[in-house]
């Protein structure tokens, strides 16, 4: 049996159903003549993890390291009760 995802929108953030809480970690270095990806992790909870700095950035002298925190995957009650809206 094949379960379809749904994805759900909101402040330009895309996030697609799933029954645990999906998170994508990535850190980038960048410099004046371009972007590199330095490491991308993934973490999947039952709940909601909340952080007080989800996006950081680190400037260095000739880079800055930029972190970003993104949901990817979550319950679907979770995403209605955030205010997201059915996009498919």
């Amino acid at each position: 049996m094949k379960t379809s995802t749904k994805a759900y929108e909101k402040n330009k953030q895309i996030v697609y159903t799933n029954d645990k809480f999906v998170y994508q970690d990535s850190i980038y270095r960048i410099w004046s003549f371009g972007a590199s990806l330095i490491d991308e992790k993934y973490y999947s909870s039952n709940k909601p993890i909340a952080l007080k700095k989800k996006d950081m950035i680190l400037k260095r002298r000739n880079y800055s390291l930029h972190r970003f925190f993104e949901l990817k995957f979550a319950p679907e009650e979770y995403l209605l009760q955030e205010g997201y809206k059915l996009i498919n």
